[in-house]
């Protein structure tokens, strides 16, 4: 059976990832935890697989399916492909006896998509906390897209190079704030580098220090060091030289959040 361009690329990306060594992704799907809801819970581990190796989400379902949760695919969103055996009644003899059965005979691949690609007033169940942190009204103003949805263990959160949608994959404030902080930056910049550099990382982690103090949160500074510390031989230099940038940030939540 031949499948679409789209989707035996997918599939070949997939594929080529296995060949290289790389099955990480097994580990990753067995870690997160989905909404009671999300079709995937009942998927084949092959199938989770191929969804968290494409999308790095695990949480993906069909038009109709998100239609159902209330939500809907964004203008020109990438599908990912599960695959869906195809079953034909077949009989199964054993000696002199045969007992109706069923035949795999192949595979048709299904498009889903992942989280991220959808949006709507309706929030996937399991993942939003009850209360939302301060200033999610400031990213709604610059049109920033947040979307609380099952991230890999690697990560916490993530936001587009363009500052347009971030995704959240922890309750805690200070990541919201984290990534909050990477999107205000990427629009007053233009676009952001897309991978973690020292300078984006201090600037936003030090930002949401700021603001976990600000709106009385537990203290962050510790955590905050730890971080910056990651990425700077010297965090005090790398926070002495982010400060302009930071403050440049936090004037633009705090002129928005009225």
């Amino acid at each position: 059976m031949k499948l679409s361009d789209k989707a035996q690329q997918s599939l070949d990306k997939v594929v080529q990832q296995f060949k290289n060594g790389d099955i990480s992704a097994i580990s990753k799907v067995a870690r997160i935890r989905l909404d009671p809801q999300a079709p995937a819970l009942h998927w084949s581990l092959s199938n989770k697989v191929l969804s968290i190796m494409q999308s790095g989400e695990l949480d993906c379902r069909g038009f109709r399916q998100w239609e159902k949760a209330g939500r809907r695919i964004k203008r020109g969103s990438t599908a990912v492909y599960i695959l869906r055996p195809i079953v034909i009644a077949a009989k199964k003899t054993k000696g002199d006896d045969s007992e109706d059965g069923q035949m795999c005979i192949g595979f048709s691949a299904v498009p889903v998509f992942p989280t991220s690609a959808t949006k709507g007033e309706s929030n996937t169940t399991g993942y939003e906390p009850k209360e939302l942190p301060e200033l999610v009204s400031v990213a709604k103003k610059f049109d920033i897209s947040v979307e609380y949805v099952p991230m890999l263990p690697d990560r916490l959160g993530d936001c587009t190079s363009d500052g347009t949608s971030i995704r959240i994959g922890s309750h805690s404030p200070s990541v919201f704030f984290h990534e909050l902080a990477h999107a205000i930056h990427a629009k007053l910049s233009g676009k952001l580098e897309g991978k973690q550099t020292e300078t984006q990382e201090t600037i936003a982690e030090f930002t949401a220090t700021v603001l976990m103090d600000v709106y009385g949160y537990s203290d962050h500074t510790g955590n905050a060091w730890n971080y910056i510390a990651k990425y700077a031989k010297d965090p005090i230099v790398a926070i002495s030289k982010a400060l302009g940038t930071v403050e440049k940030v936090l004037t633009v939540l705090f002129d928005e959040d009225v």
